[in-house]
Formats: C-alpha cells, sequence, structure tokens
C-alpha cells in the first residue's frame, strides 16, 4: 500500500527531485506513504493526447469527482 503515494496522479516532482502531495502540500516519503496509504485523492497519472496532465490538472479532475459525490444521496 505505501507505494500507492508515489504512483498518484497529485505527487508533483519538484526540481531537486522530492516527491510533494499537491494536495495537502507534504513531501512524499516511505513513512508518510504508508500513513497515508487510505488517502480519498488517490487518483491514477491521467492523460490527454499521450501526455501526462499536470498535478494541478489531475487534481482539479478529482476535486470535480468528490464535488459530484456529495451531490449524491437522498434528496
Amino acid at each position: 500500500m505505501a507505494e500507492k503515494c508515489f504512483s498518484c496522479g497529485i505527487a508533483d516532482r519538484v526540481a531537486d527531485g522530492r516527491l510533494l502531495c499537491f494536495k495537502y502540500k507534504f513531501e512524499i516519503s516511505a513513512i508518510t506513504a504508508k500513513e497515508k496509504s487510505d488517502c480519498y485523492y488517490f487518483i491514477e497519472p491521467q492523460y490527454e493526447d499521450g501526455e501526462p496532465l499536470t498535478a494541478a490538472q489531475t487534481l482539479m479532475i478529482k476535486e470535480g469527482e468528490v464535488a459530484s459525490r456529495r451531490m449524491r444521496g437522498p434528496v
């Protein structure tokens, strides 16, 4: 399960090679990845025309999914 953060679409690689969670703004390491293994915002990397979307674009997609889930339910 610890690999989940490392393969997430909103994990953003910064210039010095570190991975940061674009949503929660923490550095992804083996320890933090294990703690966050059940993250609600996990999403597979998304591609458009063969190019991967940026972490910001992927986060917008996931936030749209989360918002649409909130609107479902009994009326």
